[in-house]
């Protein structure tokens, strides 16, 4: 039932921003607290029913107290993620793929359209008083947990937190020894994992100190090219070049399951269904997009298609109606994922550039007040970061603008940042073959650069933050990886 937790939570946050309106950090360490409290109190194992109804009682008077709130202008506010767990469904899921709704995590489709998703935030900011927020869930939650910082303050990185080394050192098996990927943990603010092409992956954790590496996963036979934490996060499933997706506890470090590409080719990149974490999308070398039931080991049938190069990047939309995929022939393809069959059906194109590797692709649903429409973050080997608008919903993409940085022939990869939607401006944060990571506010129009960090002696090749954004990782080519910490105010 961590699903109830969650939703408790999304609830107190909704109203959050009506909570002591003139003492911002009182807000800040309240909703903190609650999602400290109702994490401990998920793992008593209570009676469901209990949960639910208390869900329902919170929920009325909060009502009662502030008013009811509007729901719309957000996807997530129409169906809020499960976080069952997922290694105790496991062995209990049937092959058939209409079963998985109710009996894993849940599934939710999407009744409206981008355009008018777009239309819908753009008349809730315009009804709103000059300079207030958008109301939605997504936006008062990441006020809560910045604490009402501006922009560039809470982008005040600069000091480094701690260097993880371990994979400089590995036996020189595979080589260059680089850190193709990284990913903090969902919702977690100090457990962290990343891959490496020495053939294995680290689960590190920050804390308590000193930071430590918890878990080493071992057992893939060639370079590990990526790797997605499930929602609850006990399970990553990693891809590599050895022609096998492994699928690892995160608490052990045992490999559950392995599944070998039909074709023997190579995996480059895999991302899960976010509404349906038993179903995994894996990009091979031979141009193939595959959906895979973890729980079967088996493909899934009609999720299947071919692009025109290499698939190097995935990513859903948030109600993972739409995915996007690109290759090393720098074409993006959407696709609309049918959440009763998991069955793909191809939808548009858009060349980039020919010839160029797409190599990292974000999508998100809204960045901020005034970036209010879908958008997707790319990074594609033209020395710039692009940033396209979603414009309909069969993924249609429209180039918004575009940020210098050295990015020519590496995996390079950029995030949106977590916490923006609610402030003045929205920030991106992107590596480079510079070795440097850059922040960009997407909103300026002249010296977008918020901030750069510099202290890799390589490509910085990937870039995460944790859930309240108080730390950054950046991981680059040479094989380290760089926690960062923000400047505390």
């Amino acid at each position: 039932m961590a699903a109830v937790w969650q939703q408790v939570l999304a609830v107190d946050a909704r109203y959050n921003a009506y909570r002591t309106p003139t003492f911002p950090q009182f807000r800040t360490q309240y909703i903190r607290r609650r999602s400290q409290l109702l994490r401990e109190n998920a793992k008593c194992g209570y009676e469901p029913g209990l949960r639910r109804q208390y869900l329902r009682l919170r929920s009325q008077l909060l009502a009662l107290r502030y008013g009811p709130l509007s729901e719309q202008s957000s996807f997530r506010a129409s169906s809020v993620r499960s976080s069952r767990t997922t290694l105790d469904r496991m062995e209990d899921f049937e092959e058939d793929p209409r079963s998985q709704g109710a009996r894993g995590h849940r599934r939710s489709v999407s009744r409206g359209s981008y355009q008018l998703q777009a239309q819908m935030n753009r008349a809730v900011y315009d009804e709103r008083p000059p300079g207030s927020l958008v109301p939605t869930s997504v936006a008062e939650a990441s006020r809560a947990m910045a604490g009402d910082t501006t922009l560039s303050e809470n982008y005040a990185f600069a000091g480094m937190h701690h260097i993880f080394d371990q994979h400089v050192d590995s036996a020189g098996k595979f080589l260059p020894i680089m850190i193709p990927r990284l990913q903090f943990a969902n919702d977690d603010k100090h457990l962290l994992a990343c891959c490496s092409l020495d053939g294995s992956l680290s689960i590190m954790t920050l804390s308590p100190p000193p930071a430590s590496v918890k878990v080493t996963l071992k057992g893939h036979g060639g370079p590990v090219t990526d790797f997605a934490w499930s929602l609850s996060n006990d399970i990553i499933v990693s891809t590599s070049l050895d022609g096998t997706l492994r699928i690892w506890n995160t608490g052990d470090g045992r490999c559950i399951r392995e599944v070998r590409d039909p074709e023997s080719s190579e995996l480059l990149c895999c991302t899960f269904q976010p509404m349906n974490n038993n179903l995994t999308v894996v990009g091979n070398s031979k141009h193939h997009l595959q959906v895979v039931n973890i729980s079967t080991g088996k493909k899934v049938k009609g999720g299947s298609s071919k692009l025109t190069g290499r698939v190097l990047s995935l990513s859903f939309d948030a109600p993972g109606r739409i995915l996007w995929a690109g290759d090393d022939r720098g074409s993006i393809f959407s696709f609309l994922f049918d959440m009763a069959t998991g069955k793909l059906t191809k939808a548009k194109r858009l060349v980039v550039s020919e010839g160029s590797s797409i190599c990292s692709i974000s999508a998100r649903s809204w960045i901020s007040r005034e970036a209010r429409d879908p958008s997707l973050l790319v990074n594609a080997c033209v020395n710039k970061l692009l940033l396209y608008r979603v414009v309909d919903n069969e993924g249609t993409l429209q180039l918004k603008r575009s940020f210098p940085i050295q990015h020519g022939s590496q995996h390079v990869h950029s995030i949106f940042c977590p916490l923006m939607s609610f402030r003045q401006g929205a920030c991106v944060v992107t590596g480079s073959e510079d070795g440097c990571v850059y922040f960009f506010d997407v909103e300026r129009n002249t010296k977008a650069i918020v901030n750069k960090l510099q202290g890799h002696g390589g490509p910085v090749l990937d870039v995460s933050f944790n859930c309240d954004e108080s730390l950054l990782a950046s991981a680059d080519s040479t094989g380290m990886v760089i926690i960062w910490r923000r400047e505390q105010k």
